[in-house]
């Protein structure tokens, strides 16, 4: 990806920037989403927070709801 400037704007008592729309696009940010920031030397590295919902596999999620709404009374009665 080209390398893209913005300035630093003033939001009420923090400073902040845009992000440009092809970065936006590319690690899919929408909004609500969170920002990780991390700083290492004298560079800021800036990430998406996976969401759990990014690290699970739909599927199995799927087969795990299957599984405990069919075994539901014998998961109750687990000790």
């Amino acid at each position: 990806m080209k390398k893209e400037t913005r300035k630093v704007s003033v939001f009420g008592n923090s400073l902040g920037v845009s992000i440009p729309k092809k970065v936006i696009d590319e690690l899919e940010i929408k909004r609500g989403d969170e920002i990780v920031f991390e700083v290492e030397e004298d560079y800021m590295i800036l990430k998406r927070k996976k969401k759990l919902e990014d690290e699970l596999d739909v599927e199995m999620l799927q087969m795990l709801q299957e599984t405990f709404d069919e075994h539901d009374e014998l998961f109750k009665r687990l000790k």
